[in-house]
């Protein structure tokens, strides 16, 4: 029988040629092979009515498992999962050197499944292949790839011998299998026609079907390509089509049509398929078929397609005729569905998510890492991520407390755990069982039923979404379980089963609802038309793809010709990307029937340029200039839909809102500006205020920075979920084991007693009162790790001894730590001092690290603040005032007040960094050693001067904070001028 070849432009009626035959054939036996199994679901529905009852139609998959079944061909053949694990482990087994550090990384066993599915599909068996290499490194020059191409060689011909131990067969290998069957008994087949509709290319196992069919066992078998010589648009269909070509019998080529379009969009659709891509092309009106649209950011694109979707619904079109095409459902999907239900559309895809971002994935990595992985690799995170599944523990409280506890201690989980008692008996319990099963599949699929129950204890399950998606989820756990066990992987290491099962991937959507719109890429529909299609992300390096260059990682194109002229050994090569990136365009616009939108983005989420599409300006030549002028636009201004725009009733009453808001503000009402909102604090609110009568410098400074920061940090004070940071716990440390060697040493830090400190140093680094410091430093760190950490802060402050010892100031520290206004019910304890101005009163207190005495006048003292983090600009006196830099002056007005001595300097004292100068402001004239940088002196008015400008400042800030008022500013709310709190900050709203 004869092979017909059916080519012809889309829209030629190749359609009606194919399945108009098919449907006749199909009364009494016929198969309709089509590309995807979404096409086949299709095609059953469409070919029903007419009462095509005895044809199917199938993938070329399923026709290779018909093949087979008529040809008695009976290997197994291993699924992809399988396959992977077989490719893993022979890869594994092998002493690699060359390619040893490449096979470490994720990509690699990929690259060689995609190399040896080449080699296969081509009939090159490991022994051609290796001899191929072989002679190939014969030639001048190529000596130094022996290695490399020998354990190339071997992984080839390694993973065979694993598939011939297992008695399997991957998918190229059956299929050749099937097909030589077939070749030896052809009347095995029978005379059931075959019609393929649908494709674009053909590989060689589905060209070689084609013929065995047609030419060998005589059936009837009809191919129809979209494909017409010359054409840009479809000149990567050249080469399939001229090898069936030589096939054929007969070879028909239909004229293009324009019948399938609706009347009011036929001719500039059609003129949009005849001239895509050509040269030269006529322009004509293309009226509400061709539309365009450009968004600023990903969501407004997806806004802006999805308020077009509501669009055509609302005049009438089926949701099932609707296609959003996306260049990659893995980039694009999640945000259209997304936007599509934000506007009440359901929407359908193909699109898979890794099992970790289920609910259920969640939990089972996370009860499989910490269960199965060694100490070193499993992390408290996956502990919690188990632990928080719905139903795992009895009361979320329970996991709350148990989370805080673990997290302050730094992710050392026993601890957390004996406290927690029974309360998570159960739970705790699940982890051992599995750590422990002898048979770790069945153990898994155990603990994955375990979890499906949890959330529905004692009652019925939901059925909601987020429950059919978990069970989706648990489908493919179970089904890659019993892979893995036919492959008697029962040992399987657990490394190997955890890396199993994060990439695994589970179908956001079920079986597809008839009324949902579908999102989809350019291929899966290729073979079916719509009467609105909307072409999303013409981006560059979006539409067309960066990724359609790539080549082989193994043998590039430069290698494969080397290896063609020298072994005789013939690949394929690259084709050319743009040839099929045009034709992936081309398909989608010739599947629309009444409109094809596009949109581009001009801009990302943070403004900065997107290149639109080349592709645009090829589409944009077909018409009349002002169309691209009449685009719809959204920019990132846009902060909403304007009011005849907006898609739903919701959007429109915030459009409406936001323009009454702004004809208000034009007519001299007053609306917030892009200045921060003060907002003030309750009565009620003010109660609970912690500052309203007593301050300490630090919150003054918090507040002065940013009123939200001081409200968040210093009122509203969360409790963490992890130990205090190392700076903040070094700095406790640092600041104890200095109070005590200087309380001890008991006289000034010169040369003559630096041996003194430094013993005292060596003492309180590992006496008794540091301890409590001591044991929350690097609390994650192993114990070398801590251990070299004590060595380096040991090692700090020597030098900073040293540094002062050398400064030549005889002044001594005559009180550490020096504590006011903090213990107020105590009879001993110092009272706050007072501060006032204009009227304003404010207290304060405070702790000093250091006081230090002029031994030739005790009246007289320098204040000194200990500070381990780095150095900072603020700290000289000369920025104090206009930088809010208040705690060292503070100090000094305290000291003076409470002490009755006269401050005559302040320095913050840097205990690491390069320059251990202190800095902040002395009294000009007064000794106070030779390390002091010149520019911090300041004649004794103007310091008297600076401090009651500060008392001012300071009073001032106080009286604020004592009336509630907030004002955000996000500017000077971190060192680099960014909001520390936008989810709580009103000005980042």
């Amino acid at each position: 029988m004869p092979l017909n070849l059916v080519l012809g432009p889309a829209n030629a009626a190749k359609a009606g040629e194919v399945l108009g035959a098919y449907a006749l054939a199909a009364r009494r036996d016929a198969l309709l092979v089509v590309p995807t199994a979404a096409d086949v679901a299709h095609y059953e529905r469409e070919l029903a009515a007419p009462g095509v009852t005895l044809g199917r139609a199938l993938t070329f998959s399923g026709l290779l498992e018909e093949i087979a079944q008529r040809a008695g061909y009976r290997q197994i053949r291993i699924t992809s999962l399988q396959r992977d694990r077989v490719l893993r482990r022979t890869i594994g087994s092998l002493r690699l050197e060359t390619l040893a550090a490449p096979a470490e990384g994720a990509g690699f066993a990929n690259a060689a499944r995609r190399l040896i599915a080449e080699l296969e599909q081509q009939r090159v068996d490991p022994g051609r292949f290796a001899q191929a290499l072989r002679t190939w490194t014969r030639a001048p020059g190529m000596r130094e790839r022996v290695a490399y191409t020998r354990e190339l060689a071997s992984i080839y011909r390694r993973y065979v011998d694993e598939l011939e131990k297992l008695d399997r067969v991957d998918g190229e290998t059956f299929a050749w299998g099937a097909l030589d069957a077939l070749r030896e008994s052809p009347g095995s087949w029978g005379a059931t026609p075959v019609f393929l509709y649908g494709f674009d290319d053909l590989t060689p196992i589905e060209l070689d079907a084609v013929e065995t069919l047609a030419r060998q066992v005589g059936a009837a078998v009809t191919v129809s390509l979209t494909y017409e010589p010359d054409r840009p648009a479809l000149a990567a269909r050249a080469s399939v089509v001229e090898e069936l070509r030589t096939l054929a019998e007969s070879v028909t080529q239909l004229p293009a049509l324009d019948e399938y379009y609706a009347a009011d969009s036929r001719a500039p659709l059609h003129h949009l398929e005849r001239h895509l891509f050509e040269p030269n092309p006529p322009t004509i009106e293309p009226h509400d078929a061709v539309t365009l649209m450009e968004a600023g950011g990903e969501r407004t694109e997806a806004e802006l397609v999805a308020a077009e979707v509501l669009s055509a619904l609302q005049d009438g079109v089926d949701p099932g005729e609707i296609v959003v095409v996306c260049r990659s459902l893995a980039s694009s999907a999640d945000l259209f569905e997304r936007a599509l239900a934000r506007v009440g559309v359901l929407s359908t895809s193909a699109h898979k998510v890794a099992l970790g971002q289920t609910a259920l994935g969640r939990a089972l990595l996370g009860l499989t890492r910490y269960a199965l992985l060694p100490g070193s690799q499993r992390t408290v995170e996956d502990l919690i991520a188990y632990l928080r599944h719905p139903g795992v523990a009895e009361n979320a409280a329970d996991v709350d407390r148990f989370e805080l506890r673990v997290r302050m201690q730094a992710g050392r989980v026993a601890g957390a755990l004996r406290v927690s008692g029974s309360a998570l008996g159960p739970a705790i319990a699940e982890i051992e069982r599995l750590r422990l099963a002898p048979e770790r599949l069945a153990a898994v699929a155990e603990s994955t039923r375990g979890l499906i129950a949890a959330p529905h204890r004692g009652r019925a399950p939901i059925l909601g979404a987020a429950e059919a998606l978990d069970a989706r989820a648990a489908t493919v756990v179970f089904a890659a379980l019993e892979e893995l066990g036919q492959l008697d992987e029962g040992r399987l290491a657990a490394a190997d089963l955890v890396q199993v099962l994060d990439g695994l991937q589970v179908p956001v959507h079920g079986v597809a609802p008839t009324a949902a719109v579908l999102i989809a890429e350019p291929l899966a529909i290729r073979a079916r038309r719509f009467r609105r299609v909307l072409v999303t992300g013409l981006c560059e390096g979006e539409f067309p793809s960066a990724q359609a260059t790539s080549s082989d990682p193994f043998l590039d194109d430069e290698r494969r010709r080397e290896l063609a002229l020298s072994a005789g050994l013939v690949l394929s090569q690259s084709t050319d990307p743009l040839d099929r990136e045009r034709y992936l365009l081309y398909a989608c616009v010739s599947r629309a029937t009444e409109r094809v939108s596009f949109s581009y983005r001009s801009s990302d989420e943070d403004g900065n340029v997107v290149i639109p599409s080349p592709f645009l300006d090829d589409i944009a030549e077909l018409f009349p200039g002002a169309w691209r002028e009449q685009r719809s636009r959204r920019l990132l201004a846009d902060v909403t839909w304007s009011v005849d725009q907006a898609p739903t009733e919701r959007e429109r009453a915030v459009a409406e809102a936001f323009e009454q808001a702004t004809t208000s503000s034009a007519a001299g009402a007053r609306v917030p500006s892009g200045a921060p909102v003060t907002r003030i604090l309750s009565e009620q609110a003010l109660t609970h205020v912690r500052h309203r009568e007593v301050v300490s410098a630090g919150a003054i400074e918090k507040f002065a920075s940013c009123p939200v920061r001081w409200l968040v940090e210093s009122q509203l004070n969360p409790d963490l979920l992890e130990p205090k940071a190392d700076p903040l716990v070094r700095g406790s440390f640092i600041h104890v084991v200095l109070e005590r060697v200087f309380g001890r040493l008991g006289a000034a830090l010169t040369a003559e007693t630096l041996s003194s400190a430094e013993q005292l140093l060596a003492e309180e680094m590992r006496g008794p009162a540091a301890t409590e410091h001591r044991s929350k430093l690097a609390l994650d760190q192993a114990t070398e790790v801590r251990a070299a950490i004590l060595r380096g802060i040991e090692a700090e402050l020597l030098r900073y001894l040293r540094h002062e010892a050398a400064d030549g100031c005889e002044w001594l520290p005559a009180v550490t730590e020096f504590r006011f206004g903090l213990d107020r019910e105590s009879e001993d304890a110092v009272p706050p001092v007072e501060l006032s101005s204009g009227g304003e009163h404010a207290l304060l207190y405070g702790i000093v690290d250091r006081i230090d005495a002029d031994p030739r006048d005790p009246e007289r003292v320098i204040v000194r603040d200990y500070k381990s983090g780095s150095k900072r600009e603020t700290w000289p006196s000369a920025r104090w005032v206009g930088d809010n830099q208040v705690q060292v002056a503070l100090y000094m007005i305290a000291v003076q007040r409470l002490l009755g001595v006269r401050a005559v300097a302040g320095f913050y004292q840097p205990l690491a960094g390069e320059d251990l100068r202190p800095r902040g402001v002395y009294s000009e004239g007064v000794d106070v050693g030779s390390g002091v940088v010149s520019r911090d002196q300041l004649p004794a008015d103007e310091l008297e001067q600076l401090l009651a400008e500060i008392e001012d400042q300071v009073v001032a800030l106080a009286a604020t904070l004592r009336r509630g008022e907030l004002t955000p500013c996000p500017d000077t709310c971190s060192p680099d001028g960014t909001c520390r709190y936008p989810g709580i900050c009103w000005a980042a709203r």
